[in-house]
């Protein structure tokens, strides 16, 4: 990427703001479902059809496992984030950068008229 390829530096900050924009509903979401209680997830599953035929325990034991594998796509989740937010950051820096560059680029050139 050019210092001053500024078109492209916002094309991909754009990019970069809907992946993170995308992030921040998915971790919403999983956050929703973490706090969900087992008796929440039980009514839930049973609207929907699901763990009709289970015991107590056995719904015990299927909402600790989805709590679990929750938390490490939570975790993932918020990792990618955290990368997503420094990407854009580390963007907006060189999106300004080019823009002084630019300028200084433009005035260069108006004073050898």
């Amino acid at each position: 990427m050019l210092g001053t390829d500024i078109r492209g530096i916002i094309a991909e900050e754009e990019e970069v703001q809907r992946r993170k924009d995308a992030l921040k509903s998915l971790l919403s979401m999983r956050s929703k479902q973490l706090r969900e209680s087992l008796e929440q997830r039980i009514k839930r599953a049973r609207t929907g059809g699901d763990w009709m035929q289970l015991s107590q325990e056995e719904c015990a034991t299927l909402h600790k496992r989805e709590k679990l594998h929750l938390k490490s796509q939570f975790d993932k989740l918020q990792h990618e984030q955290d990368r997503t937010r420094g990407k854009l950051t580390a963007l907006k820096r060189a999106k300004a950068r080019a823009q002084r560059i630019r300028a200084a680029e433009a005035a260069s050139g108006r004073k050898r008229r």
